[in-house]
């Protein structure tokens, strides 16, 4: 909160509450028959009420300031989200770029895979690329599950069956 604002509310209360004391006195005063004291309590009593005014006014004036400074502030912080989304747009720009012309970027890890010599061994491929498989023992009343994910029922009169992946 502006230091005007605070200043002009707590004085504009503090105003407001100081006039209660003239303006019972001025009512005490009437009752007495005494004019002369209650001219002089409700003139106090007026000059707290313009001094409350003039705190209002302050106040007004504090909060027209807190108004613009958080409009200076909102307009800072709208032009920095302005930039933050410019170099974001440039970025994946230059990622889009990048990628159309066949290079990968630093930030896109690849996955890889290593496949040791014994391994390279082991795995046989075929004329099409992809390893031959291996004959798989299935138990009499076992199942066999295929590449598609089919649940196949073991033939009972095989001893081992050959499934490709």
């Amino acid at each position: 909160m502006h230091v005007m604002t605070m200043e002009g509310l707590l004085g504009a209360g503090v105003s407001a509450k100081l006039t209660d004391t003239p303006m019972r006195a001025a009512g005490a005063a009437e009752r007495r028959g005494d004019t002369g004291a209650m001219e002089r309590a409700l003139g106090y009593a007026g000059e707290m009420t313009g001094q409350a005014e003039a705190y209002q006014k302050k106040a007004a004036e504090g909060m027209e300031k807190e108004a613009e400074e958080a409009k200076k502030e909102e307009a800072k912080r709208q032009e920095e989200l302005a930039e933050k989304r410019a170099e974001e747009k440039a970025e994946t720009e230059a990622r889009t770029e990048a990628a159309s012309a066949g290079g990968s970027t630093p930030a896109e890890p690849a996955d890889s895979l290593e496949i040791s010599g014994e391994g390279k061994q082991k795995l046989e491929l075929d004329s099409s690329g992809r390893p031959e498989a291996e004959p798989v023992s299935v138990e009499p009343g076992g199942s066999v599950y295929t590449a598609a994910g089919e649940i196949l029922p073991a033939e009972p009169a095989a001893e081992s069956l050959s499934v490709s992946v």
